[in-house]
């Protein structure tokens, strides 16, 4: 009987591990099947993608607002588009060399690089249809994402935390 109430136990601690682990971690995603998503964010999905290039969907929160996103694959192109349950855009987010970025947002990541390691190149597009190229760059033993404009103004420089060095 005491083997018993060990074995509930540490399966239900294990259990509130992992879930106080997700909320800690900022991943508050679960995973959906398109039946499950709501005609209007269907309706806007189609501007971007068929759903048979529909690889994976996740419900889940991004600057405090619940949305849809669904990783697209097209090809050789493979990006995320997050729409939120009103059936809003809200972004798109696409892996991009540093290589394959305009000239003057590969200069401007390179400067704030100061000779460091640059990696994670992205292209990402928000709400608003802004485009920013963003990477991670190593500087000074500090690992942070920078994104700049096309035009290689710097919009953003954030600390990137030991959760997010995949």
């Amino acid at each position: 009987m005491k083997l018993k109430h060990v074995i509930v136990g540490l399966v239900v601690a294990g259990l509130m591990g992992g879930f106080t682990a997700k909320v800690w971690a900022g991943e508050e995603e679960d995973a959906v099947t398109m039946d499950k998503v709501p005609q209007k964010v269907k309706d806007t999905l189609k501007n971007y993608a068929a759903e048979s290039d529909v690889k994976k969907v996740e419900k889940g929160e991004d600057d405090g607002k619940k949305v849809y996103e669904f990783d697209i694959e097209q090809g050789s192109r493979k990006f995320e588009v997050s729409i939120t349950t009103k059936g809003k855009f809200w972004g798109t987010e696409e892996d991009m060399e540093l290589s394959a970025m305009p000239d003057a947002a590969q200069k401007a990541l390179t400067a704030q690089a100061a000779g460091g390691p640059i990696s994670g190149g992205e292209k990402a597009v928000d709400k608003d249809n802004k485009v920013t190229y963003e990477a991670d760059i190593t500087k000074d033993g500090k690992k942070m994402e920078v994104a700049v404009d096309a035009d290689g103004k710097v919009v953003s420089t954030e600390a990137v935390g030991a959760e997010d060095k995949d």
